[in-house]
C-alpha cells in the first residue's frame, strides 16, 4: 500500500482515533489520510513531497476531495479498493467519480445498494447520489381492444367508436390517438416502428401495473402512476445505454426532485428489465 508511514507513539494516537492501517508498533497512512492530517496541522511527515508523490495518480484528486469532504461531514472513513466504507449514525459506502465520467449500470447494478455516488465537479465541490436497487409495482389493469386503428408516424388514431380509452391514449374530440409504444403492447400484430430497447422497458413497466405516459416534459422516456391518471405520477423512467454521461444523470435528477418524483433509470440485462433509483442526498 502507497502511503506514509507513522511510527511510535504518534502511530498509537493515530491507530485509536481510525486513522491508517496497523504494521506492528506504525501505521500506514494512505495519502488521503496524510494529507488530511497535514492541511489539519500534523507535522509528523513532509507534507509538500508528500502531495508531489500522491499526484502521480491521476485519480488522487477526486479521492482527496471526496475523503476530505466526508470527514469534514463528521465520518469515520475506512478505504477501500475503489471505495470509501463511512459511518456516522448509519453506514454506506461512497464511490468517487468526476464530473466528466459515465454512470456504469451494469457494473453499479451488480454492487450491494444502496450505495452513493460521490461527484467532484470542477470546482472541487462533491454533490453525492443514493443509488438503489428498484422494483416498481402499480395497480393491475385490463388491456382495451383497438377497432380499426391507424397508424400514422410515432402514433395510432382511432377514428371510430373508440369507447372508454382507460388509461392508454388521449381524446381529441371525434378521434383519439395512442403512442405507439402504447398501441404495440395492446396490439402486437400492428407494424408500427419502435426503439426496440425503450419499447421493452415500457412493457415491462405496464407488465408491473404501472400507468406509463409520456415523459418528455420532464426530460426523460416515461412518467408513471401507481394507479390512475388522477394521481401525482411516481416515477420518471429512462432507459439508458451502458456508458450514460453522468452530468445527464445529474440533471435528470435535479428535475425529479424539483417536481418531487423518484428518477429510475433503466436498461435490459439479459431477459430482465433492470432498475436503479437515483436521488440526490445531503449526507
Amino acid at each position: 500500500m502507497n502511503g506514509v508511514k507513522i511510527c511510535g507513539r504518534l502511530a498509537d494516537k493515530l491507530g485509536t482515533k481510525g486513522f491508517g492501517i496497523r504494521e506492528g508498533k506504525c501505521v500506514i497512512l494512505s495519502y488521503e489520510e496524510a494529507l488530511y492530517l497535514g492541511e489539519k496541522g500534523f507535522e509528523g511527515f513532509d507534507f509538500k513531497k508528500t502531495f508531489k508523490e500522491a499526484s502521480k495518480d491521476e485519480n488522487f484528486d477526486v479521492r482527496f476531495f471526496v475523503y476530505r469532504d466526508l470527514k469534514s461531514r463528521g465520518y469515520v472513513v475506512k478505504i477501500r479498493d475503489g471505495y470509501y466504507e463511512s459511518k456516522k449514525s448509519y453506514s454506506m459506502n461512497f464511490y468517487p467519480l468526476r464530473d466528466m465520467d459515465h454512470f456504469e449500470f451494469e457494473k453499479f447494478y451488480e454492487r450491494d445498494s444502496p450505495f452513493a455516488l460521490a461527484v467532484v465537479d470542477g470546482d472541487g465541490d462533491v454533490t453525492y447520489y443514493m443509488v438503489d436497487h428498484a422494483s416498481p409495482e402499480g395497480e393491475r389493469h385490463e388491456k382495451i381492444k383497438l377497432k380499426n386503428p391507424y397508424p400514422a408516424g410515432a402514433r395510432v388514431f382511432l377514428l371510430d367508436s373508440y369507447g372508454d380509452l382507460k388509461t392508454y391514449g388521449k381524446k381529441e374530440g371525434v378521434f383519439a390517438h395512442l403512442s405507439n409504444f402504447e398501441a404495440r403492447y395492446l396490439d402486437k400484430e400492428l407494424k408500427i416502428p419502435v426503439d426496440e430497447e425503450v419499447y421493452d422497458v415500457y412493457e415491462d413497466l405496464k407488465n408491473r401495473g404501472l400507468v406509463v405516459k409520456s415523459g418528455f416534459k420532464y426530460g426523460t422516456h416515461f412518467r408513471c402512476y401507481l394507479t390512475s391518471l388522477n394521481e401525482h405520477s411516481k416515477y420518471l423512467v429512462h432507459v439508458v445505454p451502458h456508458l450514460e454521461d453522468i452530468q445527464k444523470v445529474s440533471r435528470a435528477v435535479r428535475v425529479a426532485h424539483g417536481v418531487r418524483k423518484t428518477l429510475l433509470l433503466s436498461r435490459k440485462i439479459g431477459n430482465e428489465v433492470r432498475y436503479l433509483s437515483v436521488t440526490w442526498i445531503r449526507p
